[in-house]
């Protein structure tokens, strides 16, 4: 009996019992999307996060938890640690192991979209020093001209709150809650008189910065000076108390620092570990140790997928061995005629390869696809974009299913054969 022969045998086989076979095919589907959906998640959220973090060098912030530093700093969420004076943005510019540093102010938000206070060193930002600048304008120009009340929206920011180049809108102090971010502050933040004129929209970077609304720093200072308000009824006494305050106003959120090579990196992050309000850490280790420490939890979730994927494995393979079983007669029938019996047994291995087969390829499409659901929805509320790149890791558990129950299917086909040819002879 030919191959092609054989195969349409085993098919209308499979047709004939549909219920057996839909068992098959979804006890397989769900065990491999199960693990290649855990996969996925992992894998492409630690990638994403990563690629994150890669323009942000160093970070130097308020002391307290780099977590929340770098959370709040590299992923525009949470509330900020703490402020730090503007003199240190300033020294460590006129440090000789800095090729530049890049003040951000953060406090205010619109729409939910944080807005970023900040400089044009920011535009020094690259990846990698033969990548064009991180941040570059797709629409208009920056906002570090003369007029102070200007602001660039990220791609994401433009996009969804539809302003566009020549719009105005009042920005809210404290990050408020919104469809597409999330709560700091609790509740909702009261808006500054001033209003800000969009000059600008910058590129997509595929990451968190997409929702930022960058505005001069200057301006932060500005609006957040509490003699702003009443310049134009009492300037003589704003003026009075502007200077004596204006070293307490002037401080930034975290600083972006570009070291000159490696060593000088360390070498600053060993100058900052002794100081009592001052942290420096680096973004992207941060990010591999959160993930370290979290490493239980994902083991324990994989030992829950492989058994799952075990159990599964087993009822599939009992359920083969009942559907081989109930053909005995059939199989006995086609020996008679004269059917070989390594044909028989090719024609129950192709069943049972073929049902495992289909549920394999639906487990890796479903996987797939939750995963996708996760990180659309992940993308949304962050604007991290998490890599989905085809591993070995994912590959793994449809090949796992594939080949063994390809075997336990081989196996109960020749027991099951076997013991027909036994009971005819």
């Amino acid at each position: 009996m030919k191959g092609f022969t054989a195969l349409r045998i085993a098919l209308r086989h499979l047709r004939s019992r549909a219920f057996q076979t839909f068992s098959v095919v979804s006890i397989t589907a769900f065990s491999a999307g199960l693990a290649v959906a855990l996969f996925l998640l992992a894998q492409g959220l630690r990638l994403g996060l990563i690629r994150a973090a890669e323009p942000f060098d160093l970070i130097v912030g308020a002391k307290g938890s780099p977590y929340q530093l770098v959370l709040n700093t590299v992923f525009l969420q949470d509330v900020p640690v703490g402020n730090i004076p503007w003199e240190n943005c300033a020294a460590l510019s006129d440090d000789a192991r800095v090729g530049f540093a890049a003040p951000l102010g953060f406090g205010d938000s619109y729409r939910g979209y944080p807005v970023v206070g900040t400089t044009p060193d920011i535009l020094n930002v690259r990846v990698r020093a033969s990548d064009p600048p991180w941040l570059r304008i797709g629409e208009g120009r920056w906002c570090f001209g003369e007029s102070e009340f200007e602001a660039v929206l990220g791609a994401r920011a433009a996009a969804e709150t539809g302003l566009r180049v020549g719009d105005v809108f009042q920005s809210s102090h404290g990050v408020v809650q919104s469809s597409h971010g999330l709560a700091a502050g609790g509740g909702y933040g009261h808006k500054h008189e001033e209003k800000y004129r969009v000059v600008g929209i910058a590129e997509t970077v595929h990451g968190p910065y997409d929702r930022a609304i960058f505005v001069p720093l200057g301006v932060l200072w500005k609006i957040h000076d509490p003699h702003h308000a009443h310049e134009d009824e009492e300037d003589g006494h704003a003026h009075e108390h502007g200077e004596a305050e204006e070293a307490h106003d002037r401080e930034v959120t975290a600083i972006l620092v570009h070291p000159k090579s490696y060593t000088d990196a360390y070498s600053l992050a060993v100058s900052f570990q002794r100081s009592a309000d001052k942290q420096l850490v680096f973004p992207a280790q941060t990010v591999v140790r959160l993930f370290s420490l979290m490493g239980r939890g994902e083991a324990f979730l994989s030992a829950v997928v492989w058994a799952v994927g075990g159990c599964a494995l087993l009822t599939v393979l009992l359920v083969l061995y009942w559907s081989g079983a109930a053909r005995g007669r059939e199989r006995a029938l086609l020996h008679v005629l004269g059917v070989p019996r390594r044909t028989l047994v090719f024609i129950s291995w192709l069943e049972g390869t073929a049902a495992l087969l289909a549920g394999t390829l639906l487990g890796e499409l479903a996987g797939r696809a939750g995963a996708g659901a996760v990180f659309a929805l992940l993308s949304r509320t962050t604007a991290v974009t998490p890599a989905v790149p085809l591993t070995w890791q994912e590959c793994l558990a449809p090949a796992v299913f594939l080949c063994a129950g390809s075997l336990g299917s081989l196996a109960a086909a020749w027991n099951g054969s076997r013991t027909h040819m036994e009971r005819l002879g």
